[in-house]
């Protein structure tokens, strides 16, 4: 039934829309609630390449300023996976493209995407139950003028400094920087909320990677989300991360062994127990699990540093 939403009831659990969204003029997108999930059509191939082939689809939790789910996952048939044996999941339409690329030199990835919708439009009120709660951005540090240059209000965003000029100019971005309460210079992409400069902002990375001549992506991300979500660090499986950070907007990679060495000098210059502790152990968090060999002896001094806090 086109426009329908999947109520709230009825999406515990794998959700099959595949009858549902058929119409005489095509597919009909179907609203969904957060973290649902499913396989086949509409946001799915289905019987693709080979009959009988099941791809399966997955969202986040954080709504778009167009209605649709910012966070939107696509994984392929059981038995394509990688070299862990673990089940391929891709987090960008960029890494599909790749993905058909590379296993179907003779497919355009446009004839791909054509089989299913990309987009998933978000049900009213967005959240299933026994999810968590769409983030709305609420700035940690005080509201701003409204009619400011900074989207979030956000008092300690640069774009409020007189004369701030970034030093490498960010490309154009229609996904997250969209929203009318996101300001991509002080807002991190994972959670919405604003970004904090206190000693030297080491509790945030940004992403520096070209993504088009002359211009970097230029997104923030709160390095404890990016832990937590398994972004940042070393992270086995398909990410394959050592010591870096992923960008969930450009799909680079960033090293952050100069970040955790930022630290050091940062703790370096403070004397206070309970502002070198959360230092220490955001650098703890990065190095834990690398094999590199510096970034090996980095750990071990820096929970040697510990101890003798």
């Amino acid at each position: 039934m086109p426009g329908a939403v999947v109520a709230e009831n009825n999406i515990i659990g794998e959700l099959d829309l595949s009858e549902l969204c058929k119409s005489e003029n095509g597919l009909v997108a179907i609203p969904v609630h957060g973290n649902a999930y499913g396989k086949g059509l509409p946001y799915a191939p289905e019987n693709w390449p080979s009959p009988g082939d099941q791809w399966q689809w997955k969202v986040g939790n954080r709504i778009a300023a167009g209605g649709h789910w910012v966070d939107r996952y696509l994984a392929p048939p059981s038995r394509f996976r990688d070299a862990t044996g673990k089940k391929t999941t891709f987090t960008s339409r960029l890494k599909v493209g790749e993905f058909i690329k590379s296993n179907f030199p003779d497919v355009d990835p446009s004839t791909f995407f054509s089989m299913f919708i990309w987009k998933i439009p978000a049900a009213e009120g967005g959240i299933q139950r026994g999810t968590l709660q769409v983030e709305r951005v609420e700035p940690e540090d005080g509201l701003a003028d409204p009619d400011g240059p900074c989207k979030a209000r956000n008092k300690a965003c640069n774009l409020g400094k007189e004369g701030f000029i970034e030093s490498s100019p960010a490309g154009n971005c229609d996904i997250c920087c969209v929203h009318p309460d996101f300001c991509r210079t002080c807002c991190c992409i994972l959670c919405g909320k604003a970004v904090n400069n206190s000693f030297g902002g080491y509790s945030y990375i940004k992403c520096e990677a070209v993504v088009a001549e002359n211009y970097i992506c230029g997104h923030l991300a709160h390095l404890d989300c990016a832990l937590r979500i398994f972004m940042a660090g070393t992270v086995g499986g398909s990410i394959g991360l050592d010591v870096q950070y992923y960008c969930r907007r450009c799909d680079n990679k960033t090293n952050l062994m100069m970040h955790v060495e930022k630290l050091l000098e940062t703790c370096r210059s403070l004397g206070s127990r309970s502002e070198i502790e959360p230092i220490l152990n955001m650098g703890l968090c990065i190095l834990r699990g690398s094999r590199q060999v510096q970034a090996k002896s980095l750990e071990d001094y820096m929970a040697s540093v510990m101890e003798k806090r």
